[in-house]
């Protein structure tokens, strides 16, 4: 048997978690070059939430505790936006020139 209890969060929740990782930095690229640190920042938030700390703004306020500022870059690898394009189905804007050279 789990010692662990279980917890139950809702969609709306999630979302505000969610947004506060977005805010400090802990986007999809930077749980995916540095998983370590965002699961490190995930589980910190849900122990929070779990003890009742629920506002964005004292959730956010720890993450900046515990990590500094931005702890891992914000902006998104080309790499990482031309694969998320791929999947989402947008085409890249293609320069095409008129066939009177105008």
């Amino acid at each position: 048997m789990s010692s662990k209890p279980n917890i139950s969060v809702r969609t709306s929740d999630l979302a505000v978690l969610q947004g506060v990782l977005d805010d400090a930095g802990y986007d999809a690229t930077s749980s995916l070059a540095n998983p370590k640190y965002y699961n490190i920042a995930v589980r910190l938030l849900f122990k929070l939430y779990r003890d009742g700390m629920t506002s964005p703004a004292a959730l956010s306020i720890e993450l900046s505790r515990h990590f500094g500022k931005t702890p891992l870059p914000s902006k998104s690898s080309a790499e990482f936006e031309i694969n998320r394009k791929r999947i989402q189905g947008i085409r890249s804007a293609v320069m095409v020139k008129s066939p009177t050279g105008a």
